[in-house]
């Protein structure tokens, strides 16, 4: 669960254990869990730097262990309204933590930092990508959702995201085509049906298949592709003989 309104108190009750001497001058990028290599520390300065000479938002991130500076961040680094800090505690199991300032909010609401810590914060990607590039997409993706505009939703989607939403429009596609089954001997195709059976395959292909793809990415190929997954799964369905479809056989006399 991301830690928002209670991070500074976690801070403070770890800064009572050890005193922290912050660099000084100010760094946009402390490094006390010492996760980065001097280039990934030169990137994220570099990003965060640009990110607040466009949009007036001050990111500011801070890795550490069992030591912590506490409440010593704030003055340090002058957070206010418009201040993001992230946090990587490196012996916790999701090591991200972050504390936004009142007008970070409308931007980017709560969803999307829990999204975020869920994506790149979870143990499968720290044991695969290491706790650096965790980091380093974290603050890419706030970075890309504060120059859009703000987002509910974090930039890009996960291939194992993206292969759920393909089976559902493929599901969404067989219960279509299942639906649009003519109902008579002479009915081919059956409208009433697959519009009797639209809230199903409505919420199946378009509210988790295509949607989750459309508000993450605008990469065309995983657009098509989903909707060529319910098309596909639309005519396969379609296709199958039904019962009630089949030409009748001549019993033998």
């Amino acid at each position: 669960m991301v830690t928002i309104t209670l991070l500074w108190s976690l801070l403070w009750v770890a800064s009572a254990n050890a005193e922290v001497t912050l660099p000084q001058p100010p760094v946009p990028v402390v490094d006390l869990g010492e996760q980065l290599s001097a280039k990934q520390k030169a990137l994220l300065t570099g990003e965060i730097a640009n990110l607040q000479k466009d949009s007036g938002f001050k990111v500011r991130v801070l890795t550490q262990k069992a030591e912590s500076p506490g409440r010593a961040v704030r003055p340090y680094w002058g957070l206010d309204e418009k201040s993001i800090l992230v946090v990587v505690n490196v012996y916790e199991n999701n090591p991200l933590d972050f504390n936004i300032g009142s007008d970070v909010r409308p931007k980017l609401p709560r969803v999307f930092w829990q999204e975020l810590q869920g994506r790149y914060g979870n143990q499968f990607y720290i044991q695969e990508h290491g706790r650096a590039q965790s980091l380093i997409e974290t603050v890419k993706a706030i970075d890309i959702s504060i120059r859009q505009g703000g987002r509910a939703s974090v930039p890009g989607i996960p291939a194992e995201h993206w292969a759920f939403t393909f089976v559902l429009s493929i599901c969404g596609g067989l219960v279509a085509g299942f639906a649009s089954h003519g109902r008579g001997e002479n009915e081919g195709f059956s409208w009433q049906g697959l519009l009797i059976s639209s809230p199903l395959w409505f919420i199946l292909f378009v509210a988790f298949g295509l949607g989750p793809v459309l508000t993450r990415t605008n990469d065309f190929v995983l657009i098509l592709e989903n909707i060529g997954g319910f098309l596909a799964g639309g005519l396969f369905a379609y296709l199958i003989p039904s019962p009630k479809r089949d030409t009748p056989g001549t019993n033998p006399s």
